[in-house]
Protein backbone atom coordinates (compact mmCIF):
# COMPACT_ATOMS: atom_id res chain seq x y z
CA UNK A 1 0.00 0.00 0.00
CA UNK A 2 1.56 3.65 -0.93
CA UNK A 3 1.38 5.63 1.78
CA UNK A 4 1.80 8.62 0.48
CA UNK A 5 -1.98 8.02 -1.67
CA UNK A 6 -3.46 6.89 1.51
CA UNK A 7 -6.09 8.58 3.84
CA UNK A 8 -6.62 7.16 7.37
CA UNK A 9 -10.06 8.06 8.59
CA UNK A 10 -10.90 7.52 12.73
CA UNK A 11 -13.58 7.82 14.46
CA UNK A 12 -16.75 5.95 14.81
CA UNK A 13 -17.56 4.12 11.44
CA UNK A 14 -21.39 5.14 11.65
CA UNK A 15 -20.06 8.73 10.54
CA UNK A 16 -17.45 7.46 8.11
CA UNK A 17 -18.77 5.81 5.14
CA UNK A 18 -19.28 8.95 2.93
CA UNK A 19 -16.06 10.36 3.83
CA UNK A 20 -14.27 7.32 2.55
CA UNK A 21 -16.27 6.94 -0.23
CA UNK A 22 -15.70 10.78 -1.26
CA UNK A 23 -11.71 9.74 -0.43
CA UNK A 24 -12.16 6.88 -3.18
CA UNK A 25 -13.47 8.41 -5.81
CA UNK A 26 -10.56 11.12 -5.53
CA UNK A 27 -8.39 7.88 -6.32
CA UNK A 28 -7.21 7.79 -2.89
CA UNK A 29 -6.77 5.05 -0.80
CA UNK A 30 -8.93 5.16 2.48
CA UNK A 31 -7.92 3.29 5.63
CA UNK A 32 -10.79 3.00 8.03
CA UNK A 33 -10.15 2.89 11.82
CA UNK A 34 -12.66 2.96 14.37
CA UNK A 35 -11.23 4.22 17.38
CA UNK A 36 -14.50 4.83 19.44
CA UNK A 37 -17.13 2.87 20.36
CA UNK A 38 -20.80 4.37 20.74
CA UNK A 39 -23.09 3.62 23.93
CA UNK A 40 -26.84 4.60 24.21
CA UNK A 41 -27.41 7.45 26.57
CA UNK A 42 -31.10 8.64 25.80
CA UNK A 43 -34.13 7.24 25.93
CA UNK A 44 -37.66 8.36 25.05
CA UNK A 45 -38.41 9.93 28.23
CA UNK A 46 -35.40 12.10 28.09
CA UNK A 47 -36.15 13.77 24.92
CA UNK A 48 -39.88 13.94 26.61
CA UNK A 49 -38.51 16.20 29.72
CA UNK A 50 -36.51 17.88 27.71
CA UNK A 51 -39.06 19.40 25.57
CA UNK A 52 -41.37 20.21 28.44
CA UNK A 53 -38.37 21.13 30.74
CA UNK A 54 -36.90 23.69 28.35
CA UNK A 55 -40.17 24.91 26.56
CA UNK A 56 -38.11 23.55 22.97
CA UNK A 57 -39.68 25.46 20.05
CA UNK A 58 -36.93 24.55 17.49
CA UNK A 59 -34.60 21.74 17.16
CA UNK A 60 -31.25 21.54 14.91
CA UNK A 61 -29.98 18.37 13.52
CA UNK A 62 -26.40 18.68 12.18
CA UNK A 63 -26.31 15.04 10.18
CA UNK A 64 -28.48 12.43 8.53
CA UNK A 65 -26.97 10.18 11.76
CA UNK A 66 -28.33 12.41 14.26
CA UNK A 67 -31.97 12.28 12.54
CA UNK A 68 -32.04 8.77 12.20
CA UNK A 69 -31.17 8.04 15.91
CA UNK A 70 -32.92 10.91 17.27
CA UNK A 71 -36.31 8.99 15.47
CA UNK A 72 -35.64 6.06 18.32
CA UNK A 73 -36.63 8.31 20.52
CA UNK A 74 -39.87 9.51 19.39
CA UNK A 75 -43.14 7.85 21.04
CA UNK A 76 -46.74 8.42 21.72
CA UNK A 77 -46.35 10.98 24.62
CA UNK A 78 -43.48 13.08 22.59
CA UNK A 79 -45.10 12.49 19.19
CA UNK A 80 -48.15 14.81 19.61
CA UNK A 81 -45.25 17.49 20.49
CA UNK A 82 -42.87 17.35 17.61
CA UNK A 83 -45.49 17.66 15.25
CA UNK A 84 -47.39 20.12 16.84
CA UNK A 85 -45.08 22.77 18.96
CA UNK A 86 -41.80 22.31 17.33
CA UNK A 87 -40.39 23.45 13.37
CA UNK A 88 -37.00 20.69 12.73
CA UNK A 89 -34.25 22.22 11.23
CA UNK A 90 -31.40 20.40 8.78
CA UNK A 91 -28.84 20.90 6.40
CA UNK A 92 -29.07 18.14 4.16
CA UNK A 93 -31.24 15.90 1.75
CA UNK A 94 -31.41 12.55 3.42
CA UNK A 95 -31.85 14.27 7.12
CA UNK A 96 -34.76 16.52 5.33
CA UNK A 97 -36.60 13.10 4.09
CA UNK A 98 -36.22 11.30 7.48
CA UNK A 99 -38.19 13.80 9.31
CA UNK A 100 -40.97 14.33 6.48
CA UNK A 101 -41.82 10.95 6.60
CA UNK A 102 -41.88 10.88 10.12
CA UNK A 103 -45.02 13.38 9.67
CA UNK A 104 -42.44 16.14 11.27
CA UNK A 105 -42.59 19.92 10.39
CA UNK A 106 -39.22 20.50 8.91
CA UNK A 107 -37.06 23.26 6.58
CA UNK A 108 -33.85 22.62 5.04
CA UNK A 109 -31.19 25.67 5.26
CA UNK A 110 -30.22 26.85 1.71
CA UNK A 111 -26.70 26.96 3.12
CA UNK A 112 -24.08 24.76 3.45
CA UNK A 113 -22.36 25.52 6.35
CA UNK A 114 -23.55 25.57 10.00
CA UNK A 115 -23.70 29.61 9.68
CA UNK A 116 -26.00 29.73 6.90
CA UNK A 117 -28.38 27.62 9.55
CA UNK A 118 -27.90 30.43 12.04
CA UNK A 119 -28.65 33.25 9.13
CA UNK A 120 -31.71 31.20 8.24
CA UNK A 121 -33.09 31.29 11.80
CA UNK A 122 -32.42 35.12 11.99
CA UNK A 123 -34.18 35.60 8.71
CA UNK A 124 -37.27 33.85 9.82
CA UNK A 125 -37.52 35.09 13.15
CA UNK A 126 -37.15 31.82 14.99
CA UNK A 127 -36.08 32.82 18.55
CA UNK A 128 -37.86 29.86 20.92
CA UNK A 129 -35.72 27.87 22.54
CA UNK A 130 -33.35 25.31 20.78
CA UNK A 131 -32.80 21.75 21.24
CA UNK A 132 -29.74 20.11 19.14
CA UNK A 133 -30.35 15.79 19.43
CA UNK A 134 -26.12 14.77 19.00
CA UNK A 135 -23.61 12.18 19.99
CA UNK A 136 -20.16 14.18 20.39
CA UNK A 137 -21.10 18.37 21.80
CA UNK A 138 -17.51 18.76 20.06
CA UNK A 139 -18.41 18.53 16.28
CA UNK A 140 -21.82 20.66 16.74
CA UNK A 141 -21.07 24.31 16.03
CA UNK A 142 -24.81 25.38 15.76
CA UNK A 143 -25.24 25.68 19.56
CA UNK A 144 -22.44 27.28 19.28
CA UNK A 145 -22.83 30.40 17.00
CA UNK A 146 -26.91 30.50 18.46
CA UNK A 147 -25.07 30.89 21.87
CA UNK A 148 -23.09 33.92 20.89
CA UNK A 149 -26.97 35.61 19.23
CA UNK A 150 -28.14 34.91 22.61
CA UNK A 151 -30.64 32.34 22.00
CA UNK A 152 -31.29 29.66 24.44
CA UNK A 153 -29.94 26.79 22.92
CA UNK A 154 -29.60 23.20 24.34
CA UNK A 155 -28.21 19.73 24.12
CA UNK A 156 -29.58 16.49 24.36
CA UNK A 157 -26.83 13.82 23.92
CA UNK A 158 -28.40 10.55 22.25
CA UNK A 159 -25.20 8.61 22.35
CA UNK A 160 -21.96 8.52 23.86
CA UNK A 161 -18.74 8.31 22.27
CA UNK A 162 -15.65 6.59 23.89
CA UNK A 163 -12.68 4.19 24.18
CA UNK A 164 -12.63 0.67 23.48
CA UNK A 165 -12.67 -1.75 26.48
CA UNK A 166 -8.14 -2.05 27.77
CA UNK A 167 -7.76 -5.12 25.97
CA UNK A 168 -9.70 -4.48 22.97
CA UNK A 169 -8.30 -0.62 22.38
CA UNK A 170 -4.19 -1.88 23.62
CA UNK A 171 -4.83 -4.55 20.79
CA UNK A 172 -5.57 -1.90 18.54
CA UNK A 173 -2.56 0.29 19.49
CA UNK A 174 -0.38 -2.62 19.18
CA UNK A 175 -1.50 -3.16 15.22
CA UNK A 176 -1.27 0.74 14.85
CA UNK A 177 2.13 1.16 16.20
CA UNK A 178 3.59 -1.79 14.30
CA UNK A 179 2.37 -0.29 11.02
CA UNK A 180 -0.89 -2.18 10.21
CA UNK A 181 -2.71 0.95 9.45
CA UNK A 182 0.72 3.30 6.78
CA UNK A 183 -1.04 6.25 5.76
CA UNK A 184 0.54 10.33 5.25
CA UNK A 185 -2.75 11.83 5.64
CA UNK A 186 -5.26 11.53 8.09
CA UNK A 187 -8.56 12.84 7.64
CA UNK A 188 -10.61 14.46 10.33
CA UNK A 189 -14.53 14.48 9.90
CA UNK A 190 -15.58 16.00 12.35
CA UNK A 191 -13.74 18.07 15.13
CA UNK A 192 -13.77 15.74 18.41
CA UNK A 193 -12.28 13.29 15.33
CA UNK A 194 -8.40 15.23 17.03
CA UNK A 195 -9.54 14.25 20.18
CA UNK A 196 -10.10 10.64 19.66
CA UNK A 197 -7.26 9.94 17.80
CA UNK A 198 -4.86 11.63 20.32
CA UNK A 199 -6.86 9.84 22.91
CA UNK A 200 -6.53 6.41 20.95
CA UNK A 201 -2.53 6.84 19.88
CA UNK A 202 -0.76 9.11 22.60
CA UNK A 203 2.26 8.00 21.29
CA UNK A 204 1.70 8.40 17.76
CA UNK A 205 4.62 10.15 15.37
CA UNK A 206 2.56 13.56 14.90
CA UNK A 207 4.85 14.90 12.53
CA UNK A 208 4.67 12.18 9.80
CA UNK A 209 1.29 13.05 9.12
CA UNK A 210 -0.60 15.59 7.25
CA UNK A 211 -4.21 16.29 8.70
CA UNK A 212 -7.14 17.47 6.37
CA UNK A 213 -9.58 18.99 8.93
CA UNK A 214 -13.39 19.45 7.55
CA UNK A 215 -13.76 22.53 10.12
CA UNK A 216 -12.47 25.68 11.22
CA UNK A 217 -12.79 24.19 14.76
CA UNK A 218 -10.52 21.59 13.87
CA UNK A 219 -7.91 23.58 11.64
CA UNK A 220 -7.57 26.47 14.36
CA UNK A 221 -6.69 23.46 16.59
CA UNK A 222 -4.25 21.93 14.63
CA UNK A 223 -2.02 24.84 14.05
CA UNK A 224 -2.73 25.55 17.84
CA UNK A 225 -0.84 22.29 18.39
CA UNK A 226 1.73 22.36 15.72
CA UNK A 227 0.37 19.98 13.24
CA UNK A 228 0.94 19.60 9.56
CA UNK A 229 -2.32 20.75 8.08
CA UNK A 230 -3.91 21.10 4.40
CA UNK A 231 -5.96 23.79 5.12
CA UNK A 232 -10.12 23.32 5.70
CA UNK A 233 -11.62 21.35 2.28
CA UNK A 234 -15.24 21.41 1.74
CA UNK A 235 -17.96 19.32 2.95
CA UNK A 236 -21.35 19.00 2.59
CA UNK A 237 -23.51 15.87 2.71
CA UNK A 238 -25.49 16.94 -0.37
CA UNK A 239 -22.54 17.45 -1.92
CA UNK A 240 -19.96 15.40 -1.69
CA UNK A 241 -18.24 15.93 -4.84
CA UNK A 242 -17.04 18.93 -3.46
CA UNK A 243 -14.68 16.92 -0.84
CA UNK A 244 -13.52 14.57 -3.39
CA UNK A 245 -12.32 17.41 -6.17
CA UNK A 246 -10.44 19.03 -3.48
CA UNK A 247 -8.76 15.68 -2.36
CA UNK A 248 -7.47 15.71 -6.01
CA UNK A 249 -6.58 18.83 -6.68
CA UNK A 250 -4.46 18.60 -3.17
CA UNK A 251 -3.19 15.68 -4.15
CA UNK A 252 -1.67 17.23 -7.74
CA UNK A 253 0.01 19.72 -6.12
CA UNK A 254 1.93 17.37 -4.33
Amino acid sequence: MDASQTVLLTGNLTYIAPFAKAVYEAGLNPVELPVMQLTKTAEPADLTGALKTYGIENMVYSRAGNAEKFLELMDEENTPLLKSQIVHFVMDVQSFKLLNDAGLPVLQSPGDRSIDMVEFFLRLNRTGPVLTPCVDPESEEIPEFLSELKYESRYLRMYELSPYPKEALEEMRARFYGGAFPADYVLLHEPGALTQFLVAFPDAELSRYTFIPLHNKTEARLRHLGLRSTGVLPWHADKPGNLTSALRELMARG
